[in-house]
């Protein structure tokens, strides 16, 4: 039961992570893009690309470990349906992910750099698509909580 209990609360934990390390994306992309924006948006995203990983560690040993083991999951088809939303936001993150890489090494070599309006407004918008994807996985959460799909 304890260990049931600590699974949650640090899975829990990670997706509230997750979802402010990306929330804070979404926000410094509405920023002027100076250089203080570029190093924050790459440990935004590092700190997004950690919460993921132990969002997904912590969500396997629930599965595996859980109270409810993994028969409850994986026969439903709720479950799927989340594991694909996240494994969407997941893959729409990776664009992102590789401009602000680029950014910081532009950066580096050259302290004037500036990304270009269009391609921030471009990189804003992917941000935003994850978001709203995301909001859509505590939902598919609260159906299997409550039996939907089983």
């Amino acid at each position: 039961m304890i260990t049931d209990a600590l699974l949650a609360y640090l899975h829990f934990t990670a997706i509230l992570i997750l979802a402010s390390a990306l929330g804070a994306e979404a926000l410094l992309l509405r920023a002027q893009a100076g250089a203080a924006t570029i190093r924050s948006l790459a440990r935004a995203d590092i700190l997004y690309g950690i919460s993921s990983g132990v969002v997904i560690a912590t969500g396997l040993l629930r599965l595996y470990f859980g109270i409810k083991g993994s028969v409850f999951y994986t026969a439903n088809p709720v479950f799927w349906a989340k594991m694909a939303l996240f494994v969407v936001v997941g893959l729409i993150s990776i664009p992102p992910t590789l401009k602000f890489i680029r950014w910081r090494r532009r950066l580096a070599a050259d302290a004037a750099f500036l990304p270009a309006a269009g391609e921030l407004a471009a990189v804003r918008r992917i941000v935003f698509i994850e978001l709203h994807l995301l909001a859509l996985v505590p939902l598919a959460a609260v159906f299997m909580a409550r039996g939907l799909g089983i």
